[in-house]
C-alpha cells in the first residue's frame, strides 16, 4: 500500500492517529498495545515523556490501521474506562491534523494573484478528482494567493502533494507551489496561544531572547494546558526539545574561528521520538533549529567581539526606520536569498496578507546583502499564515527560516 512519509516514517495512507489522554505514568508502550488492541490492530505506538526526567507524561499517540478501529477506540475508551491509579476516564481523540488529512484537504500556497478556478484545477486534476476549491480573495477581485481543496481520496491528495510541493510553479507566481494538509482548528488556535504566550511571558534567566528580536519558539514554561490537560498536542512538543528553534541563548562560537570551523557546514534536520505534526509535512524535517554551533552570516565579519556585542553590533548596523504592525504581526527572516531586496521579500510574503513594510539588510560599505531582515502585516493573522507556509521553504536554494519578530517594546533583546 502506498504510505504517506511523517517524521521520515512511512505510514500507510489509511491508517489513523489517536491521541490518548489519562493514561496510568508507570504503564509500558507493551501494556497499552494489549489494552488498545480491543479496538483493533494498534500499528505504533509512542509514549509521550519528560524531557528532562524522561518519565510519561500520562499521554500518547496510538496509530490503528484503519478509520472503523479508530473510530471503535474512541467509542469504547472515551470519556468510558478508567486505568488505575489514574482518577479520570481516559480521553482518546483523533490527533491534532488527522480529520484533515482523513478528508483529504489541502492547503495551496504561492498561486499567481491572477489565478481562477480553472487555472488551479487544469494544475491538479491530473492528480485526481477535486471535489471541493476555494481560492482564496481578498478586497480586491484578485485571489490571496492561496487556496484550499479537497481530493476524492487521500492517495490522491498525497500524489499532488509529491508531485507539486515545492517543484511546480505557476505563471506569474514568485516561487513554486506550497502544496501540504491544510491546518486543523486547534492548530490555528495553539499556534495563537504559544505566541500570547511568548509576548508576554517575562524573560528567564539562561533563556534570553533572541539578539534579532526573534520570539523563541521553544517552551521554557510549563506547556498551557491542551483539552483540558496538562500538556501539549503533538505539534507542540516537538518544539519543547532545547535545539528547535528560537536561537534561545546565545551560540558558543563564531563562524572563522579555531573553536568552531564547522559553522557554515550545513544543517542537518532534527528528529524526534514522536512526531512533529500529525500529518505529512512536504518539507518534514526543516523546522528551524540552531544548536548552539553557529551564527547568521552576518556576524562572521564581528569575530573580534564577543558574541553577545558581534550579535548586536551587526543588528545596530544594519537597523534603519521600519514601519511596523501590530505586535504578533511582525516577522523576522533569516536565509533569504542573496539577491533577495526589499521589492522581492514583499512580493514573496504577500500572499498571506497585507505587507506593510518589508526590509532586507545590507553591508553598508558593500552594499551586499547580509541575508536576514524582518516583514511586517497589518494583522497577527496573516503574520501566523506566513510563518506555517514560509518556516523552512525553499526559495532560490534557500531554505528561510521565520519566526516572530520580539516585541522590542516589552523587553530589551541584550
Amino acid at each position: 500500500m502506498e504510505g504517506v512519509i511523517e517524521n521520515g516514517v512511512n505510514r500507510a495512507v489509511d491508517s489513523v492517529k489517536l491521541f490518548v489522554g489519562q493514561l496510568p505514568k508507570q504503564m509500558s508502550e507493551q501494556q497499552l498495545v494489549e489494552i488498545f488492541s480491543e479496538a483493533g490492530t494498534v500499528n505504533e505506538i509512542n509514549i509521550i515523556k519528560d524531557k528532562l526526567t524522561k518519565l510519561s507524561r500520562g499521554c500518547c499517540f496510538l496509530t490503528y490501521t484503519t478509520r472503523q478501529e479508530a473510530d471503535k477506540a474512541i467509542e469504547i475508551f472515551h470519556n468510558k474506562r478508567t486505568l488505575q491509579p489514574v482518577a479520570s476516564p481516559l480521553q482518546v481523540k483523533y490527533a491534532d491534523g488527522e480529520m484533515e488529512r482523513l478528508e483529504h484537504k489541502l492547503f495551496i500556497g504561492m498561486l499567481p494573484k491572477a489565478a481562477s478556478k480553472a487555472d488551479v484545477t487544469a494544475v491538479f486534476s491530473q492528480y485526481g478528482t477535486i471535489k471541493e476549491l476555494s481560492v482564496i480573495k481578498g478586497s480586491q477581485p484578485t485571489s490571496k494567493g492561496c487556496a484550499f481543496l479537497k481530493y476524492e481520496t487521500k492517495e490522491q491528495a498525497v500524489a499532488a502533494i509529491e508531485a507539486l510541493n515545492g517543484v511546480h510553479k505557476m505563471e506569474g507566481s514568485p516561487s513554486a507551489l506550497v502544496v501540504k494538509w491544510a491546518d486543523t482548528e486547534k492548530e490555528r488556535q495553539a499556534r495563537k496561544v504559544q505566541k500570547a504566550q511568548s509576548v508576554s511571558s517575562p524573560p528567564i534567566p539562561g533563556h534570553q531572547p533572541s539578539i534579532f528580536g526573534a520570539v523563541p519558539m521553544g517552551y521554557v514554561t510549563t506547556p498551557p494546558p491542551y483539552n483540558g490537560y496538562s500538556y501539549q498536542p503533538m505539534s507542540n512538543y516537538a518544539m519543547a526539545y532545547p535545539q528547535q528553534p528560537g536561537m534561545v541563548g546565545l551560540p558558543t562560537a563564531i563562524p572563522g574561528t579555531q573553536s568552531d570551523m564547522t559553522a557554515y557546514a550545513p544543517m542537518q534536520p532534527t528528529t524526534f521520538p514522536f512526531g512533529a505534526q500529525q500529518y505529512p509535512n512536504p518539507y518534514q524535517g526543516q523546522m528551524m533549529g540552531h544548536q548552539g554551533q553557529s551564527y547568521p552570516s552576518p556576524i562572521a565579519p564581528l569575530i573580534g567581539m564577543n558574541n553577545a556585542q558581534a550579535a548586536a553590533a551587526a543588528v545596530r548596523t544594519s537597523v534603519g526606520p521600519q514601519t511596523e504592525g501590530p505586535a504578533g504581526a511582525n516577522l523576522f527572516i533569516y536565509h533569504i536569498p542573496p539577491e533577495f531586496g526589499d521589492d522581492e521579500l514583499s512580493t514573496a510574503f504577500s500572499s498571506f496578507g497585507n505587507v506593510i513594510s518589508a526590509k532586507v539588510f545590507v553591508d553598508k560599505t558593500t552594499g551586499a546583502s547580509k541575508c536576514f531582515g524582518f516583514v511586517s502585516y497589518d494583522t497577527p493573522d496573516a503574520a501566523q499564515a506566513a510563518i506555517n507556509v514560509m518556516n523552512g521553504f525553499q526559495l532560490s536554494g534557500k531554505r528561510l527560516k521565520v519566526q516572530l519578530k520580539r516585541d522590542t517594546k516589552q523587553s530589551k533583546p541584550y
